[in-house]
């Protein structure tokens, strides 16, 4: 971004902008550039990636397409089977549902999936599986061949690492779920809407991880679910949970606005930090469609992240008090370790404004119109 554009273009109507800065163009560049992000505010949603691939970059792709393609296309076909397939078919034997949730009988009798222990064969197809496995597939098929772990936590005198219930990451691309599941010391479990762990197969790998089921509409909400897994974490044998606070992707250059749900359950935080670097191609998931962030990814050489683990977070008797005290303490954590800044002011409809205007489904005029409709809700 341009420091040198002041807050001048904020002064300017709608239609002013527009015309001077021809925003209704089709031209991408004209609609990335850096004035126009400013003044939509998108400065954590642009790609950042619009550099022009040298020749010798487009022949490495073509070379990738031909040679390599086919076989990590095969590779993630045969890794997804090995990740999922066992998974599914000891929970069918398992049959936690028969076993547990419906029977009278069983201490864990209408209990929900993420607060029922898992058997200790099932722990290890788990770990097996969603860690084990999904680290091969991870440099194997999406060529991230450098893996950097900072781990930053404090150890106890046998060299165990202190963890909490809850873990919090930046939120940059859906490759984090899989780096937290296979990095992290045990598979954790994940926030799902509930109607996901009814769609055959992904379902029943959901349900095989523990993922905690919300459904706001029912009024037990995020928040409450989250408490009770932290409690359950806290008497063992339950995996902690993992949380985006930013409730969507970044292109990885700044955070943007955290939600509470994480926070209000005033538990222990295990703050995790996920970096992809690059040079061409952005792994972060912004603008572009699943086929086409897929395609990017699988046609590099190699790509690179840094995943960092952080020291666990407590609240402090203050930030009990106010739960936008121990969210923004984090956060600033987050930030500094990261090297970047806060946008407080970004958030994910923000984000989907954006992205349709990017993406030449709106005009400057009704991406400006939204943003007030969306701001004047907000106040």
């Amino acid at each position: 971004m341009d420091d040198l554009i002041d807050d001048s273009i904020f002064e300017l109507s709608t239609e002013e902008f527009c015309k001077k800065y021809d925003a209704n163009s089709l031209d991408p560049s004209i609609r990335n550039s850096d004035v126009i992000t400013k003044r939509l505010k998108g400065e954590a949603f642009r790609k950042l990636d619009y550099k022009e691939y040298p020749t010798y970059k487009k022949i490495g792709v073509i070379l990738v397409c031909i040679f390599v393609l086919p076989l990590r296309l095969l590779s993630f076909f045969v890794f997804f089977i090995l990740c999922t397939i066992p998974v599914i078919v000891n929970e069918y034997i398992e049959d936690t549902k028969g076993n547990c949730i419906e029977n009278k009988d069983s201490p864990y009798y209408q209990m929900s999936y993420d607060e029922i222990p898992k058997s200790k064969k099932g722990a290890f197809i788990i770990k097996l599986c969603m860690s084990h496995f999904i680290k091969i597939a991870l440099r194997l098929v999406f060529a991230f061949n450098s893996i950097t772990i900072n781990d930053k936590r404090i150890r106890d005198k046998n060299g165990k690492a202190e963890t909490a219930p809850i873990i919090v990451s930046n939120h940059s691309s859906l490759m984090d779920i899989l780096f937290i599941t296979s990095y992290y010391d045990v598979v954790p479990s994940f926030v799902a809407l509930e109607w996901i762990g009814n769609v055959p197969f992904i379902g029943s790998v959901a349900k095989a991880m523990q993922s905690v089921f919300v459904n706001p509409s029912k009024g037990k909400g995020i928040t409450k679910k989250i408490q009770e897994h932290a409690e359950l974490w806290e008497n063992g044998n339950i995996p902690p949970v993992v949380i985006f606070p930013e409730g969507t992707t970044t292109n990885g250059k700044f955070l943007i606005e955290f939600k509470n749900g994480a926070f209000y359950p005033f538990k222990p935080i295990q703050p995790v930090l996920i970096h992809y670097k690059f040079k061409y191609f952005n792994p972060c998931w912004v603008e572009l469609s699943a086929l086409k962030y897929f395609s990017n990814l699988l046609t590099q050489w190699s790509n690179s992240v840094e995943i960092t683990f952080l020291p666990v977070v407590r609240p402090t008797e203050e930030e009990k008090k106010d739960v936008t005290k121990y969210r923004d303490r984090l956060q600033e954590i987050m930030a500094r370790e990261l090297e970047t800044i806060s946008l407080n002011y970004s958030n994910r409809s923000q984000k989907l404004i954006y992205k349709d205007y990017i993406n030449n489904i709106t005009t400057f005029e009704e991406c400006e119109k939204r943003y007030d409709e969306l701001y004047s809700k907000s106040k």
